[in-house]
């Protein structure tokens, strides 16, 4: 009887860690095994068998047998690491206690099991496993995260404050017991406004108007100057320009020059010079050629879409890596959201699909570059005319160079190929018909890279031969020197047709992996259904597919690309924006520190026909951007890092601001808007090292260079070293927010630059024009000019002891002058 009791208690503990097996094995099954199974093994991890488990993935072991809290696979399902798993949907807490269960009772796997999980059992099967891949549905409770939710217009705070901004923030700051700081001096604010609005420091003459109107309008009116201003383009169309990564070069090793990529430059500087209402500008950067396909303006837009990395190698890969890169840039520029962590797997993080990324990448599968013609049809046609009779001059002459070439090149090249290894050899001299797959791949290599260098072909010339060569060449150079100037053309973009090219899923983003056939889609959770692409016309030449994803994007609807835009500006006018991510309002992004405000303004600037210079007199003509920017013990107390802002923020001029206000007040500024960009002189050493790049900068003292910072060239690979000392962007991906870093090499550029030094020179003499030969004079100018204030007492009683020292002092003053802090801060 003892024993009989003593089995059966055997017998039921083993059919309990059965079920409890039985139970966590169809768990991991149904949720886990898709991804992590045969069809698919994301993160390198397989949870078929106990061993697979036990040995893990990319990021180590997922079982720890009997430790539930140490095993990888329980704390992500658990949610105690991020990202929670499964995405997307949260396991049941029973499902959760069972799974800790059977790790604590030593995680077994009966060999039975494992054979229910191992490969599909046929193709099929697999392919029916790939397709529930695809498919991550958006959870009601994900739509609900701050940024997806549409803007709701809240109610202004009524604490009676005259501008909406004001009531925000003063009603947030009560809240937290901090009090605004008072009004800035005058002067202070109208250097505020210029350096802000066109980054330029004002005349003495526009400093003083100011302070003498005492009409209440007196700064609204100047902000409404500033904002008519062909400067203030160029200052925001620059903050604009980081955001989408512009350059005038392809980047990567050659990093080719785009010799018409300014036209997007000045277009951009036109649009906020012309106040562009922002949902045009977008439609017009995306599709602008599907919308409004005869608009020379709408069509330099799309010049956007070709500002990415331009990679020498051209393949599958290549190009699936510069849709990505177009792909990140939109969804990071336009969206404030990072929809290009979803190219392998499905974000982590926020509610993404891997499948919203492919069908976005659907959008722009079709667009090819072109250089749009900014002629007429006649013009354009008689220029392709006199092409054709130029090629034909010089055909003649070009088969005389080509036959007295061809011996030489045939016996150089058996040289070289001599010279290879047998088993290579042995490949060329193989029939193609004949030769195996290795040497198919072997004779293709040394086609491509085996070539004849042109110096040495000039070496192997006989002296007749090259003296000849040299005669012919000559002939080809000269009638190439008569042919028409080539006419104005954009970068833009065009389309095959009507019909898209196939673009598929991609598991795991490889190319070598394709799953279902996509078609253009969007942000499934920023949409309140599928939103519906209109299908090209019968006439039209593109597929549409930009022009319904533009629209979607710019749409009123859309709860992300308004409040992205504002947050921009809000940004740029107080150094963080409300959103201190603002490429990224996802989860991993900040909060908003004022969120009624966001939205308030949000909806405002909709209302207001999305006009940026709307929103700029809104937060300008506030109190808030009005406050002096001085510290007040009480509040860091509570606020350290300003954000409830009870004060303005103090903020440092870019690069390019600390290069335009040296010129303006030298008086050497060239402030002429628009055109191709210039080069100023860089020294040779930093970038001779590749042949490959070449920068044909003048020298310092060439006015054409004295250009505002924003028509410097961009070059990726050879920076203007003043404007990459101070934090210039890359210009590889989308900048949203420049560091604001402070180093050595700051301080030495303003007192070594030969720029500076020239500079410190030239605003010298025009304190000698115009302030006379009186030291005193001459030091109130130079701070007038620089700081928009005069010196103290002090500071007079000093320069001008110290312009005594010697013949050079004035120049050396004057570059003090322009190395002051004050001299390159917002105040």
């Amino acid at each position: 009887m003892k024993r009989n009791c003593l089995v059966a208690l055997v017998w039921t503990a083993s059919a309990i860690a059965q079920t409890t097996a039985d139970n966590a094995i169809s768990i991991i099954q149904k949720n886990c095994v898709t991804c992590h199974g045969a069809a698919l093994k994301m993160s390198n991890l397989d949870l078929r068998t106990r061993e697979a488990m036990l040995t893990g993935g990319e990021h180590g072991p997922a079982l720890d047998p009997g430790s539930p809290d140490k095993s990888r696979l329980f704390r992500f399902v658990a949610g105690i690491e991020n990202p929670s798993m499964p995405p997307g949907k949260k396991l049941s807490d029973s499902d959760i206690a069972a799974l800790r269960k059977w790790i604590e009772e030593g995680a077994a796997m009966p060999a039975s099991a494992a054979e229910t999980t191992t490969a599909p059992k046929s193709d099929d099967d697999a392919k029916a496993a790939l397709a529930k891949m695809e498919e991550r549905p958006i959870l009601p409770e994900e739509r609900q995260f701050w940024a997806f939710r549409a803007p709701v217009r809240p109610l202004v705070p009524a604490i009676g404050a005259k501008n909406p901004v004001d009531a925000f923030l003063l009603d947030a700051m009560r809240s937290k017991g901090l009090k605004p700081s008072p009004a800035a001096d005058r002067r202070s604010l109208i250097r505020r406004a210029y350096l802000d609005l066109t980054g330029l420091p004002p005349t003495p003459a526009q400093v003083n108007a100011f302070i003498n109107d005492k009409a209440p309008e007196a700064f609204a009116k100047v902000v409404d100057e500033l904002l008519a201003s062909p400067h203030y383009g160029e200052r925001w169309g620059r903050h604009w320009l980081d955001v989408v990564r512009y350059a005038d070069s392809g980047g990567f090793e050659y990093d080719r020059d785009r010799p018409t990529a300014w036209r997007y430059r000045d277009y951009v500087v036109q649009a906020f010079n012309s106040d562009k209402p922002y949902d045009r500008f977008v439609k017009e950067q995306l599709a602008g050629d599907e919308i409004w396909p005869d608009s020379a303006e709408a069509r330099t837009a799309t010049g956007y879409l070709r500002l990415g990395m331009e990679n020498n190698l051209k393949n599958e890969q290549t190009r699936l890596d510069e849709l990505d890169d177009l792909v990140s840039t939109t969804s990071n520029a336009f969206l404030g959201v990072t929809v290009g962590c979803a190219r392998c797997h499905n974000h982590k993080f926020d509610p993404i699909p891997q499948k919203d990324y492919y069908r976005m990448q659907a959008v722009f599968v079709p667009a090819k570059p072109t250089d749009y013609p900014l002629v007429g049809d006649d013009e354009v046609a008689r220029f392709k005319a006199e092409q054709k009779r130029f090629d034909e001059l010089q055909t003649p002459w070009k088969q005389q160079i080509k036959q007295l070439e061809q011996p030489y090149k045939d016996r150089l090249m058996a040289e070289k190929k001599a010279k290879l290894p047998e088993y290579i050899q042995l490949a060329l001299r193989t029939p193609p018909e004949k030769r195996t797959e290795g040497q198919k791949l072997n004779a293709i290599q040394v086609e491509k890279t085996l070539n004849i260098d042109p110096m040495d072909l000039m070496a192997a010339l006989s002296t007749e031969d090259r003296e000849r060569h040299k005669e012919l060449t000559a002939k080809v150079k000269e009638i190439d020197e008569q042919r028409p100037k080539q006419y104005a053309t954009a970068m833009s973009v065009t389309e095959p047709g009507r019909e898209a090219p196939p673009s598929h899923f991609l598991y795991r983003g490889s190319p070598g992996q394709k799953g279902s056939l996509m078609g253009p889609g969007v942000l499934s959770v920023a949409s309140k259904s599928d939103w519906s692409f209109s299908p090209p016309p019968e006439d039209a030449k593109t597929s549409w597919r930009r022009r319904g994803f533009a629209e979607w994007v710019a749409s009123a609807d859309n709860p992300l690309t308004a409040r992205v835009m504002v947050n921009r500006i809000w940004q740029q006018h107080f150094g963080e924006g409300l959103v201190r991510t603002p490429n990224n309002f996802g989860k991993m992004g900040e909060r908003p520190t004022h969120p009624e405000l966001l939205d308030w303004l949000t909806t405002e600037f909709v209302q207001k026909g999305w006009s940026i210079k709307t929103m700029h007199r809104l937060i300008m003509n506030s109190d808030s951007y009005q406050m002096a920017s001085d510290d007040i013990a009480a509040n860091v107390a509570i606020d350290r890092d300003n954000k409830y802002l009870w004060r303005m923020p103090r903020r440092r001029i870019e690069g390019e601001g600390i290069r335009d206000a040296i010129l303006a007040v030298s008086g050497n500024l060239d402030r002429t808007v628009g055109g191709p960009a210039v080069l100023p002189y860089i020294d040779p050493a930093l970038f001779q090292s590749s042949s490959k790049r070449t920068w044909h900068g003048k020298p310092d003292s060439d006015p054409s260079t004295w250009r505002r910072s924003v028509y410097v060239f961009v070059k990726r690979s050879i920076p203007l070293p003043m404007l990459d000392a101070f934090d210039r962007p890359d210009s590889v991906s989308s900048c949203a927010r420049r560091n604001r870093s402070t180093i050595a090499p700051q301080a030495l550029i303003l007192m070594n630059n030969a720029f500076v030094l020239m500079e410190a020179n030239m605003f010298a003499e025009r304190l000698k024009r115009e302030a006379g030969t009186d030291p005193s004079e001459q030091v109130d100018l130079a701070f007038q000019l620089a700081l928009s204030r005069k010196p103290t007492a002090k500071e007079r009683d000093e320069s001008v002891a110290f312009l005594k020292t010697g013949p050079n002092a004035l120049a050396d003053f004057c570059q003090t002058v322009i190395n002051l802090n004050e001299f390159a801060f917002i105040p």
